[in-house]
């Protein structure tokens, strides 16, 4: 009955290794550091593609205040080929390890639109009303300009 069993268990063998509490620490700290390590690798490039998402989506708000801007003013008789930028204030934003965190979209801090036809004085009027009745900004932030 001879069994063939090992001399020593594996657990024999990691008692008689010394200072086995320090092997077990470094592999626990070299874990620890790549598990740190890929999870901040992956927050640059995710922060990066947060930070692009919001940018995005920041982007794809005022270009769509834009577009609907231009179209209403187009309608406008005596208005024609029109350009609007909008800009926005941004010191609303929290921005916190490296990404930009956006509870609400930023205000509109201004409007430019310049168009065919506001060189008339009461044209120009119905312009700026129209911004200020779509758009809540005062009108010391709406500059409308003549493109020739």
């Amino acid at each position: 009955m001879n069994e063939n069993k090992p001399k020593f268990s594996f657990w024999d063998k990691l008692k008689k290794i010394k200072h086995i509490e320090i092997y077990i620490a470094v592999i626990f700290i070299a874990i620890l550091l790549l598990i740190y390590l890929s999870n901040f690798s992956n927050k640059t490039s995710s922060s990066g593609g947060k930070t692009t998402v919001n940018e995005l989506s920041i982007t794809g708000y005022v270009q769509s205040l834009e577009d609907n801007l231009e179209e209403i003013l187009s309608n406008i008789g005596g208005v024609s080929n029109v350009k609007v930028m909008i800009t926005l204030d941004m010191s609303a934003t929290t921005i916190s390890d490296q990404q930009i965190t956006l509870d609400t979209m930023p205000p509109i801090k201004g409007v430019l639109v310049t168009a065919s036809g506001v060189e008339d004085v009461g044209v120009k009027i119905k312009v700026l009303h129209a911004i200020e009745a779509v758009i809540d900004v005062t009108n010391g932030n709406i500059q409308i300009l003549s493109n020739k």
